[in-house]
């Protein structure tokens, strides 16, 4: 398949044409941040954009999706002190993801499917689905990748699961971004309040928050043990993301 799936490289009557077809868009989302010393700053808008091709490649002999241009700047301030990091505001990026929604629907995509690979996007994407709400002819749906594994992610991976750790390196290595080997460090973190204020996704409750930038937890960038990562962890991980976004992609293809 020569990617019949991306929007970027049809024509206006391809997409009208495909439009009778399929009424499914992917967009994929991520960020241009700062991940440590061994990964570009490209990780999460990458990893978002693999899965995203990878489920149009998948489902295609059943649903003719397409898969939009990347959003490749998310909303990561908590960055900024680590050079390379780009991030718009909050505002910004909601209102690009409402804008990027809303031109889809008025051509015809029904099922717009948002596949985010930055848990710092999540609010400015809940905050466009809100404002879209009743407002946009189509359904649109937001995912992130990891949660579509978290049961296999605490199964294989060496906590925390955080940043450009065992989980996102393993990933990434899989699904071929540049990950420079004898760069990988690892750094857990500083805990800001023992018991409450852990830096891992995965901590169980009791669980509190607040506002911190990278450099007060991690002088590297990295919180968690990306030496630990191997492909085959990111394989096993992967793999089951794909099958459940395929899944829900066959499942609302029915509606």
């Amino acid at each position: 398949m020569e990617k019949e799936y991306l929007l970027a490289n049809m024509t206006w009557q391809e997409v009208e044409k495909r439009l009778e077809d399929c009424d499914i868009a992917l967009v994929p989302l991520g960020s241009t941040e700062q991940h440590g010393p061994a990964l570009p700053v490209s990780t999460d808008h990458f990893i978002a954009t693999q899965f995203a091709h990878k489920t149009a490649e998948t489902v295609w002999d059943n649903h003719k999706v397409v898969v939009t241009p990347p959003i490749t700047f998310g909303f990561s301030p908590h960055h900024m002190e680590f050079k390379g990091t780009i991030t718009l505001s909050e505002l910004t990026l909601s209102s690009m993801i409402a804008d990027i929604c809303h031109s889809l629907a008025q051509h015809g995509f029904k099922k717009i499917v948002i596949v985010n690979g930055h848990g710092g996007n999540e609010t400015a994407i809940s905050n466009a689905l809100h404002d879209m709400h009743g407002n946009i002819d189509a359904k649109v749906y937001h995912l992130n990748w990891y949660d579509m594994a978290g049961d296999k992610i605490k199964e294989i991976v060496t906590p925390p699961v955080y940043h450009a750790c065992d989980m996102e390196t393993s990933v990434a290595w899989y699904l071929g971004q540049r990950v420079l080997e004898d760069k990988r460090v690892d750094e857990p973190g500083k805990v800001l309040v023992p018991g409450f204020i852990i830096p891992d996704g995965l901590a169980p409750p009791p669980r509190a928050t607040v506002s911190y930038s990278f450099k007060e937890i991690t002088e590297s960038g990295v919180v968690g043990y990306s030496t630990k990562a191997t492909k085959e962890k990111g394989k096993l991980i992967a793999d089951l993301v794909l099958e459940r976004l395929v899944s829900f992609i066959k499942e609302i293809g029915k509606m």
